[in-house]
């Protein structure tokens, strides 16, 4: 899927891929400094991040039919991709919805909810590795 000759899916990951570790760093920052407004922003990039993710993730469904039929050798790598990214978008909206209920206030994150984000932010770097590799080294996009 493409807007003006460039593939919508990897426009929008960047987001998604930027937010949701800027939240957790966010989050970090507010747990060891005590300061409300960055558990505030960590939660509207968390936002911000899920609402992005969704996009991308759909865009990305969209590409994985494309490389069904164009480049089935790649499918089980797409999918590890989109499985493992859907996964961490799900558990990133899920908390992303918490904190909405409670906008304008925040709860800071328990160190058991940060430690899941921080498993969750590698488990995503892993996800956009192998997308990477699905679009450097198979050249999923190329026909």
């Amino acid at each position: 899927m493409k807007f003006l000759g460039h593939p919508i899916h990897i426009i929008l990951v960047h987001f998604p891929s930027a937010l949701f570790p800027l939240s957790v760093f966010l989050s970090v920052l507010a747990k060891i400094y005590a300061i409300e407004q960055f558990t505030i922003t960590a939660a509207y990039m968390l936002i911000a991040g899920s609402i992005m993710g969704w996009l991308a993730g759909i865009t990305g469904l969209i590409d994985l039919v494309v490389v069904a039929e164009n480049k089935p050798h790649s499918l089980k790598k797409a999918l590890w991709h989109g499985g493992i990214n859907i996964m961490v978008l799900l558990l990133f909206t899920i908390f992303a919805f918490m904190h909405y209920k409670k906008l304008p206030v925040v709860e800071m994150d328990s160190n058991m909810i940060l430690g899941i984000k921080i498993v969750a932010v590698i488990a995503m770097i892993v996800g956009n590795f192998i997308g990477a590799e699905l679009i450097l080294k198979d050249k999923v996009l190329e026909k």
